[in-house]
């Protein structure tokens, strides 16, 4: 039995990749730890489930935990964004730390930590999810707010602003703020625009 899961951990670094599917788990277990299931590799601390009964992380891989393809391998990009502080800092309109990711998507809403990446989960309505954009991470991708966007969702929470950030394009805002933010904030988008 202790030799199966030396073999297991064996494999699982020789593997080295962070994110390993169900149906690889359970091959490498059929072959060469059949006594084991995948509770008991996870018990074991080897993997620990991303999403349970599909993909796990590999905590033996030497990579580098990416919150980007986490969060984007738990939606399955199924209408999630990143927004809130970490886009700020992105688009330089914050430079508060971040401890914590902010995901907003349809289905929940709760705090967790993955691994050792923290994330809020923010659940939102359909008509929240308008101009996300695609930015990639190493390999990966993974949904986040435009600039617009992000700075029409800072405004929604009172920040104030004296002149339009440099990377914001004022077309952009003014026809997204026009068909999606409430007067105020559009009033506040066009004083900022003249």
């Amino acid at each position: 039995m202790n030799n199966q899961i030396s073999i297991i951990r064996d494999k699982l670094r020789l593997y080295d990749e962070k994110f390993i599917e169900k149906d690889k788990i359970d091959k490498l277990l059929s072959k060469f730890a059949p006594s084991y299931k995948i509770k008991d590799v996870t018990s074991l601390w080897l993997i620990s489930p991303l999403k349970r009964w599909q993909i796990y992380i590999n905590n033996l891989s030497n990579k580098i935990e990416d919150p980007f393809v986490i969060a984007d391998l738990y939606f399955q990009w199924k209408d999630y964004a990143f927004g809130w502080l970490w886009v700020y800092n992105m688009y330089w309109f914050s430079t508060q730390v971040v401890e914590w990711y902010t995901v907003y998507n349809k289905l929940i809403s709760w705090d967790r930590i993955i691994w050792k990446t923290k994330f809020i989960f923010k659940k939102q309505k359909p008509n929240f999810f308008y101009w996300i954009i695609t930015k990639k991470s190493w390999d990966n991708s993974y949904l986040v707010f435009s600039p617009e966007r992000a700075f029409i969702q800072l405004l929604k929470e009172w920040k104030n602003f004296n002149e339009l950030p440099k990377n914001i394009d004022k077309e952009n805002l003014l026809q997204m703020a026009k068909k999606y933010a409430p007067k105020t904030i559009i009033s506040k988008i066009e004083k900022l625009c003249i």
